[in-house]
């Protein structure tokens, strides 16, 4: 064989060999990113389904005129409302999602909720403080996002949508997906607490992306707005 005609050929081998290469490591990377639900997401009049919760008879039994006291403190001097409310509190969610990290932000008054994704476990209870929000991890998968949150208090507006309250035995577990091209996210929400639910209690939201141009509105909470307070506390007046 003419020397010059083998190294073409040897050349022309190693050139497909790399397209096949190639070709498979972009294919290989297209099927394993993980979707990014970045994006401002908003809450419909359809957007939740809410099954009645199946509560334990003593959760049942639970005093509510002290629990509606307790979320009108809450309220009354802004303190940080917390999950569930924070993930339907009227205004958009915002989420930013990155490799090792995926925060949420709502517009109530709550602190970012940061759900990590560098593979950590949950910190020890025993040196945990517990909070509103938790300590969420998250991981892929597939195409859904599954996030599970310990650590809770009871502070806060902690009313679960369906029956129940968080409080320091709760778990929660999440599933985040996208559909619609990514116009639409569905998240399940599973609380799970043997003292309060008979079984595991599962309800789901399906948010709307709303345009890339959203932006924040930040919700200014003043305790000390006495206008503000006067409205919460003095009854509403029938027309004279």
């Amino acid at each position: 064989m003419n020397p010059n005609r083998a190294l073409l050929k040897s050349a022309h081998s190693i050139t497909v060999l790399t397209c096949i290469v190639l070709t498979v490591a972009v294919t290989s990377n297209a099927q394993t990113a993980s979707p990014d639900i970045s994006g401002f997401w908003e809450l419909r009049s359809w957007s939740r389904n809410i099954p009645k919760a199946a509560l334990t008879p003593a959760a049942a039994n639970a005093d509510r005129q002290a629990q509606a006291e307790k979320e009108f403190h809450a309220i009354r001097w802004c303190n940080h409302v917390g999950l569930p409310f924070m993930m339907d509190d009227g205004a958009p969610i915002d989420v930013r999602q990155s490799k090792n990290e995926i925060a949420i932000a709502s517009q109530s008054n709550s602190p970012v909720r940061h759900i990590y994704m560098d593979g950590r476990q949950h910190p020890s209870i025993d040196t945990f403080d517990p909070t509103t929000l938790g300590n969420s991890i998250g991981r892929w998968s597939g195409d859904t996002l599954v996030v599970d949150t310990i650590g809770f208090n009871a502070a806060g507006l902690n009313a679960i949508p369906g029956g129940g309250v968080r409080n320091e035995n709760s778990h929660l577990i999440e599933q985040y997906k996208l559909s619609a091209e990514g116009r639409k996210l569905q998240v399940t929400f599973t609380w799970i607490d043997d003292q309060m639910f008979a079984k595991p209690h599962t309800y789901a939201f399906m948010y709307e992306k709303l345009p890339s141009s959203t932006t924040a509105r930040e919700w200014l909470c003043d305790p000390m707005d006495g206008a503000r307070a006067r409205f919460l506390i003095d009854p509403p007046q029938p027309p004279k």
